[in-house]
């Protein structure tokens, strides 16, 4: 027991850099203040975005109070908790359980498979935890008050909170475990690993979307038993995520049923975790060792040489790097497969394409005649859903403790920098492009209109990856032990897409009040094309101006 305690306080130390900070306390007085500095101004940037969930949340639950059923408010909030940890959860455990570089040394280390496996998985929990209680508190607190709830109220809902990540990771561990068997078995790891984790994404988002759209043959009779009854409300909507519907009686029920669904949460959370325990003390060390080992190369390479410029060189390169590491791809390249999928949820239906928020995004669509607002709101949208790309946030921070090559080599800083922000908006483009074309067929736009719309979300994205490269610019993360801190574990990647939502939302606020204003429809579209270009031509000179004066100055 001593022996797992001492690993996971070595885990948990390497990976929030305990040492670093207890140090920087007492000994560093300058980094203190630029942490706290750094975290002051990421709750800044947090709160735009909690402001806009709470303020959905409390539109939900007045109109929820009005049929006499608040507390499906909780439901609402656990479920897509649940389901998002669940499916972007495949990811960070791949990275910290299989392709992390500390596998081979924690495998040396005299204890059993078991304690490894179970250190790195409470580090994967702890790390899903704050976005467990970002999502659920806000619920909590407008039903808290809503309602006036006492002490014991707020104390079982912190305990629910912590609780609902156990079973979507436990899911997320038993498929990503037999997954990982399975490539540990293949000559071509690298490549099956970035595949295999890409259709179990497809695949989990594919199975949550069908079973929970199955709805009952009577559908008259099934809606008249919800407006009836509240708890079948709340059992309706958690269908999909079972545990959903224990945590909201836990919180709003009577004392006994409070404590037989705190009951039925903590069993089945106890019989994942320990399920998934003992699978891993026997599976987990055969598939996480395999991907440490090389396969020999047999027969002659053949060396070819060609002339590109700097930036294409600099281009293909950063595309090679992605490509050719699991954990950068599975986390890169994810909004190129989520973003054309969230626009095809008109055309498949399902329980996701009955969510409040995805319908208010489709009601915005459909419920547009002017072509010029379409083109600005879709173009806004596509914008918004392809700024979620950590590959542009954590560029430099990639490159570790080889960031030397680059200040070497014979390319001047914003050159480089050009041809890393080229390849970081190319994955945005190509999600975005993927998902103008599936509107074409989801929503029934005709061509010219998709058009303007790739043009303006086009130019859209510039100024959105200057402000994610910019971020990495100034603060690269070099020093790390395994590829999954430089994307996964950077604070880099969280805060440029806050700083892009803001960006996209200034667009936003902007193209609303061209909208109020009698203009054509070319004349507006034209008016936001050169906004747009502005924006992203002085952006872009923004970030050779930078890239001059931070580029020299930074250490490895």
């Amino acid at each position: 027991m001593n022996k797992l305690f001492s690993l996971i306080k070595l885990q948990l130390n390497a990976h929030y850099g305990l040492s670093y900070a207890r140090y920087a306390i007492k000994n560093d007085k300058k980094a203190l203040w630029k942490g706290i500095g750094l975290g002051l101004l990421i709750l800044l940037l947090s709160f735009e975005m909690l402001g806009l969930y709470s303020v959905m949340l409390y539109m939900i639950y007045k109109a929820a109070l009005s049929i006499n059923a608040p507390e499906i408010i909780l439901t609402l909030a656990v479920v897509p908790a649940g389901l998002i940890i669940m499916l972007f959860g495949v990811f960070y455990i791949i990275s910290t359980l299989f392709l992390a570089k500390d596998t081979e040394f924690l495998a040396s280390l005299p204890v059993k498979p078991g304690s490894v496996f179970l250190s790195k998985f409470l580090l994967v929990l702890i790390g899903e935890l704050p976005f467990s209680f970002a999502l659920m508190m806000p619920a909590v607190i407008i039903y808290g008050v809503g309602l006036k709830k006492g002490i014991l109220y707020y104390l079982a809902s912190i305990l629910c909170t912590a609780l609902i990540p156990l079973v979507p990771l436990a899911i997320a561990v038993v498929l990503t475990l037999l997954l990982m068997n399975i490539v540990a078995k293949s000559k071509r790891r690298d490549l099956i690993t970035i595949i295999g984790g890409i259709v179990l994404i497809i695949a989990i988002f594919i199975a949550q979307n069908y079973f929970a759209s199955v709805m009952p043959e009577n559908t008259s009779e099934i809606s008249m038993v919800l407006f009836q009854n509240s708890k079948a409300v709340v059992e309706f909507i958690g269908r999909v995520f079972p545990p959903s519907v224990w945590v909201t009686k836990v919180l709003t029920g009577t004392l006994p049923e409070a404590a037989l669904n705190l009951l039925y949460l903590l069993l089945v959370s106890a019989a994942a975790f320990v399920f998934v325990y003992v699978l891993a003390s026997f599976i987990y060390q055969k598939g996480a060792i395999a991907q440490l080992e090389a396969r020999k190369k047999t027969g002659k390479t053949r060396m070819r040489y060609g002339r590109s410029s700097h930036v294409m060189a600099i281009f293909k390169n950063e595309w090679r790097i992605i490509l050719r590491t699991p954990v950068y791809a599975l986390n890169s390249l994810t909004v190129i497969i989520m973003v054309p999928m969230l626009m095809l949820l008109p055309m498949f239906g399902g329980n996701l394409a009955k969510e409040k928020e995805i319908q208010y995004f489709f009601s915005l669509i459909q419920g547009q005649t002017s072509p010029s607002h379409l083109v600005l709101i879709l173009a806004g949208i596509l914008s918004l859903l392809a700024l979620m790309n950590p590959a542009i946030s954590t560029t430099f921070s990639r490159e570790g403790k080889n960031f030397w090559i680059l200040k070497n080599i014979p390319a001047r800083p914003e050159i480089q920098v050009l041809g890393k922000l080229l390849a970081g908006y190319s994955i945005s483009f190509i999600a975005m492009l993927l998902a103008a074309i599936i509107c074409i067929f989801a929503f029934k736009l005709k061509p010219v209109l998709v058009i303007m719309m790739i043009i303006l979300s086009s130019l859209a994205l510039i100024p959105v990856s200057v402000a994610n490269i910019v971020v990495d610019l100034i603060r690269p993360k070099l020093v790390w032990s395994n590829p999954q801190e430089a994307i996964k574990q950077n604070m880099n990647s969280f805060i440029g897409m806050l700083l892009a939502f803001l960006v996209i939302s200034v667009f936003g606020v902007i193209g609303y009040y061209l909208m109020k204003i009698n203009l054509s429809d070319y004349a507006l579209l034209g008016i936001m094309a050169l906004i747009l270009l502005v924006s992203s031509i002085g952006s872009v000179f923004l970030l050779y101006r930078v890239s001059k004066n931070v580029y020299q100055k930074i250490e490895v």
